[in-house]
């Protein structure tokens, strides 16, 4: 559901503005006695359709880099109307840059000027209507909470932070009293139970994990499932929504038993030779960065350009994985082998800025190659450091039931590793990626690297 939202706040937007620069080359082209050029002759022959096209296309990339796409709710025009004058200001520049280069997508002054002007407004209300009307009004299911759990109360603040997942909570029931509960009072079940479920109508039942081995509550369940209720655990919606796989309700079992965590061959060998195929392109674009970038390092400290560094792959079977060296030779002599930290004295001066543009992860298209990497899977982790966090995450190791990439699921969603509760999210993206990898998830991701890496977003 919060994909098809996406997909028609998308769609709203290229609409509105194709419809303003059209609108805009109507108007210039009826003043014949001015122009003297027709509608259909000014789009073809004067290339204003595909400028049209590409300045479109200009706009929704750059609300997607600034998170329009993800900022659905709109509380006031303001900050909405200082991005879209940011996009627009750039797209201008990008006007100007394909002008000089004399690259014909380049649109009349007065056609860009005014077009714009339309279409900022456009966008303001087609938002503003799309976030007060579509996301508030329309479509929100009603949900019931079956129990109070860490992973309850995490779903009841994202759906309460988060209008425009859809869902509204209705009510919580839980065997005890409980103090207080995000956006909601929590009520006691009795003899009324199934009887007070009925009147509220919930569009979906969430149960939590500790009441799903109560007999009681689940003949109530039975019940409603019966009455042609919606009723899901806690751990399915935790990762309808937040797109993760929730530690709190994974069971050993489950890992064991579950076709879902162990990837289909035809996804495995399809990752392989795409992965291949772009390393070879990779490595063929990036050579002359790449031996640039090693002068660099080597002129800036001594020690070798590249690291080799011994990280766990698929299995738990150790690897050399490469990178441009970033940090002093005797690094971990002086710290142990411990994660970067913001201003991280271990860095170098040249370290600090290919770690920020990513150039120091080119060598892993070597890795790939080898097939010792993917260019999408969980980020290999140090043996010492794995030892370490295994003391509180025993299922650290799961990560290793595919190839290690060299982007991932973890990664565009941009966690810290600074504490063990935020490497505990990211083992839960990495799950998530590994139950359910495919091809258009590897896309997904590899966009939002670009957007990373352009951004220079989670780089240290």
């Amino acid at each position: 559901m919060p994909r098809i939202r996406t997909l028609l706040l998308l769609a709203g937007d290229i609409t509105i503005l194709f419809a303003s620069y059209l609108l805009v080359a109507w108007a210039i082209t009826a003043w014949g006695g001015i122009w003297g050029i027709d509608f259909w002759f000014f789009l073809t022959e004067e290339n204003s359709l595909a400028g049209i096209t590409f300045v479109t296309t200009s706009v929704v990339l750059g609300l997607y880099f600034l998170d329009r796409y993800e900022k659905v709710r709109i509380s006031s025009r303001r900050p909405l109307l200082e991005d879209l004058t940011l996009v627009f200001g750039i797209t201008f520049l990008l006007q100007a840059f394909i002008s000089y280069a004399r690259i014909p997508l380049v649109l009349s002054r007065y056609l860009m000027l005014g077009g714009s002007v339309v279409a900022i407004f456009g966008l303001l209300y087609w938002r503003k209507f799309y976030s007060s009307l579509i996301l508030q009004a329309f479509g929100r299911q009603r949900i019931i909470f079956i129990g109070d759990s860490p992973i309850v109360r995490v779903l009841a603040r994202f759906i309460l932070d988060r209008p425009e997942c859809g869902f509204h909570i209705a009510a919580v029931f839980h065997p005890t009293p409980v103090a207080e509960f995000p956006g909601c009072t929590v009520s006691i079940p009795d003899e009324s139970f199934l009887s007070k479920i009925q009147e509220l109508t919930p569009d979906l039942i969430a149960v939590a994990p500790d009441l799903e081995a109560n007999p009681d509550f689940m003949q109530d369940l039975l019940q409603c499932s019966m009455k042609g209720m919606a009723v899901k655990s806690t751990g399915d919606l935790y990762e309808d929504l937040l797109h993760r796989v929730s530690l709190e309700t994974l069971s050993t079992k489950q890992l064991i038993f579950s076709p879902a965590f162990r990837p289909r061959f035809w996804v495995v060998a399809w990752q392989a030779i795409y992965g291949r195929v772009f390393a070879i392109a990779g490595l063929l674009l990036a050579w002359p960065f790449m031996i640039l970038t090693a002068i660099a390092v080597r002129l800036d400290s001594p020690g070798p350009a590249i690291l080799r560094q011994t990280r766990l792959g698929q299995g738990g079977i150790p690897f050399p994985f490469l990178k441009f060296r970033s940090m002093y030779v005797d690094a971990d002599a002086r710290s142990g082998p411990v994660r970067a930290q913001e201003n991280d004295p271990r860095i170098t001066r040249v370290g600090r800025w290919i770690r920020l543009t990513r150039l120091d992860e080119l060598p892993q298209l070597i890795n790939v190659l080898r097939g010792e990497m993917t260019l999408v899977g969980p980020r290999p982790e140090m043996p010492e450091l794995e030892k370490r966090l295994l003391v509180d995450l025993p299922l650290y190791t799961q990560r290793h039931r595919i190839k290690p990439g060299i982007t991932g699921w973890a990664q565009i969603h941009h966690e810290p590793e600074d504490s063990i509760a935020s490497t505990a999210r990211k083992l839960e993206y990495d799950l998530y990626y590994i139950k359910n990898m495919s091809p258009a998830l590897d896309i997904l991701t590899l966009f939002h690297t670009v957007k990373a890496v352009l951004l220079r977003i989670g780089a240290r």
